[in-house]
């Protein structure tokens, strides 16, 4: 099943109406295939059908978030960015020094996750996470101290 029939199908699941602009924002979003602003989205949605108005795009975001099908990432920046994530989880790792951001595919927090939410009495249904550090290129370079 694709990544637009997973999420159309989290729709279904949750009782809600498949409409041509949510078709149209989820398709595009799966399209770009990447993170990206919700002005960037609405962009590319317009350029498809220039009907479907900005109030659609945000509210559609939100909807597909709260579902857990669509992960919200600020990757280090105050920027929000959107990324279709039917598997429910999303991970980075983020470059302080050159803001490089590598996506990380494979899960191995599934348990780790599961035990916080028994420890928690949590449901858990999904996560993101971003880890912090130097990518390879800039690890090479060494720290200039810093004098105080």
């Amino acid at each position: 099943m694709s990544m637009v029939e997973q999420t159309l199908q989290a729709l279904r699941d949750a009782g809600l109406k498949i409409t041509a602009s949510r078709r149209v924002i989820i398709e595009t979003l799966a399209e770009m295939d990447r993170h990206v602003t919700a002005a960037e989205l609405l962009e590319a949605v317009q350029r498809r059908v220039p009907e479907i108005g900005k109030a659609s795009v945000y509210r559609t975001l939100d909807v597909l978030v709260r579902l857990n099908v669509v992960q919200a990432c600020t990757l280090g920046s105050t920027t929000t960015t959107y990324i279709l994530t039917a598997a429910g989880h999303h991970h980075h790792l983020v470059c302080l020094v050159c803001n490089r951001t590598i996506e990380i595919d494979e899960c191995i927090l599934d348990e780790a996750t599961e035990a916080i939410g028994r420890k928690f009495g949590f449901v858990v249904e999904g996560h993101l996470v971003e880890v912090y550090g130097k990518c390879p290129d800039c690890s090479q370079t060494p720290s200039t101290p810093t004098t105080e």
